[in-house]
């Protein structure tokens, strides 16, 4: 086992596990854990926009769990443990209906764990404070809060219509885009950055315009025979960039890739939609 997992790696599993600890709590609390996953993956999949927002455009800060030897590619791995982490307990939060007290406690917990891990050298800050970090995550706390009453009275189709989208974009970033790029069979070529992991993070773009065509084609009532028609259509979009060279796909991968891209998103959004449904069902039942 390589030394620098037990000097930078394992302090990332141990805030997993806290992360997994604090996802089992709110989990056994709830009055319905498949709307609490969903929401919870809703959650993790706007601290994934903000962290993209710190990282990649304003270059604020980077991490170093000792996972890939690629730089960039090694930070993205330290940012999902980060979020996992900061999205897990926002749940616990606000699950257990914790008082505004706890938003101070917990954004302490934090600002301690950040000066920990800079002392240890696992992670990195350019021109950022810790002190920013404990400041944002008190109005994070009480907008999740807020935002999980609002979905659950599922009344406004803006607040549905988003939950529903961060929650695949969450879950889609890691299991097709992430493990594509890994096995080298997908990358991303936006041209933009010089380095290649981080020019592959262009591939977010791509992931906003495919999730929303196909939440949008999901919740039509066209018949199956025009939603196929339209998912031609992606296929044949797909071809154009992979053709003019912004996304690279392995040779003898296209077909493979490309029905992954499409059919993986387009189930993972028929998933979170029903986890997301059995609250209002369960509501209905109620009222019965």
């Amino acid at each position: 086992m390589s030394s620098t997992f037990w000097s930078n790696t394992i302090w990332y599993l141990l805030l997993l596990l806290t992360s997994i600890i604090a996802i089992f709590l709110s989990l056994y609390k709830a009055r319905n854990p498949k709307f609490t996953i969903a929401f919870l993956f809703s959650v993790i999949g706007l601290t994934f926009l903000l962290e993209a927002v710190l990282v990649i455009a304003l270059k604020a800060y980077i991490y170093h769990p000792k996972i890939v030897s690629d730089s960039f590619l090694d930070s993205v791995f330290g940012n999902y443990f980060s979020q996992i982490s900061i999205s897990s307990t926002s749940v616990l939060i606000t699950i257990f209906n914790l008082s505004s007290l706890w938003y101070f406690v917990f954004a302490l917990i934090y600002y301690l764990i950040e000066e920990l891990f800079i002392k240890l050298g696992i992670y990195e800050h350019f021109w950022y404070k810790s002190i920013y970090t404990s400041i944002g995550l008190i109005p994070l706390f009480w907008f999740i809060k807020n935002w999980y009453r609002k979905r659950k009275d599922s009344v406004s189709y803006f607040v549905n219509y988003v939950s529903l989208f961060l929650s695949v974009f969450a879950l889609n970033s890691v299991t097709i885009i992430l493990s594509q790029r890994l096995l080298g069979i997908q990358i991303f070529k936006g041209n933009f950055f010089t380095e290649m992991s981080k020019d592959h993070t262009t591939g977010i773009v791509y992931q906003l315009i495919l999730i929303n065509i196909l939440i949008i084609l999901y919740e039509s009532r066209l018949h199956w025979v025009k939603k196929a028609m339209i998912f031609l259509c992606l296929f044949i979009v797909q071809y154009l960039l992979y053709n003019a060279g912004y996304i690279y796909i392995s040779n003898g991968w296209f077909f493979a890739v490309t029905i992954l891209d499409l059919f993986g998103c387009y189930c993972w959004i028929a998933t979170f939609h029903y986890l997301y449904k059995q609250y209002s069902m369960d509501k209905h039942i109620a009222a019965i």
